[in-house]
């Protein structure tokens, strides 16, 4: 008779256990549930679902629809990976996305714009026919207009 009884309080006592752990698991992925189905950078933006934060128009934009793709330069493979621009709404600031890089912010005048990281100088150059993207003076990427 006591074996019963304590088989019963072990299935009792392992009972009460599977439900605590189901329940600190349900817990869990409630409060965390932002962070394991999106990964939201510090302005925001869920990158998981291709948002990024521009700082030329301060929300978060898609990239691959709202930006305008530049074609690698010295190149006839258009898979080849492809540098970005978003402009602001009145074309005086653009974010630059660069692969592999960070991104730059830059201020557009009528002339070139140039934006200077650690270990390269790059120049937005402005021409009738294409815009040109270089650096340290060396075109890198350009879409024709």
């Amino acid at each position: 008779m006591n074996e019963k009884k304590a088989y019963k309080a072990f299935n009792v006592v392992m009972l009460a256990i599977l439900i605590l752990v189901g329940l600190g698991l349900a817990v869990s992925i409630f409060l965390t549930k932002s962070s394991l189905y999106s990964k939201k950078d510090k302005y925001g933006c869920d990158n998981s679902a291709g948002y990024a934060y521009s700082f030329a128009r301060g929300q978060c934009v898609l990239i691959y629809k709202e930006a305008v793709g530049m074609l690698k330069s010295n190149s006839n493979n258009p898979n080849d990976v492809k540098a970005f621009l978003i402009f602001s709404k009145n074309y005086k600031t653009a974010d630059i996305f660069l692969p592999n890089r960070t991104y730059a912010l830059l201020t557009l005048s009528d002339n070139d714009s140039i934006w200077v990281d650690n270990s390269s100088t790059y120049s937005l150059i402005n021409m009738s026919d294409k815009l040109i993207l270089q650096e340290n003076g060396t075109e890198i990427y350009f879409i024709n207009r």
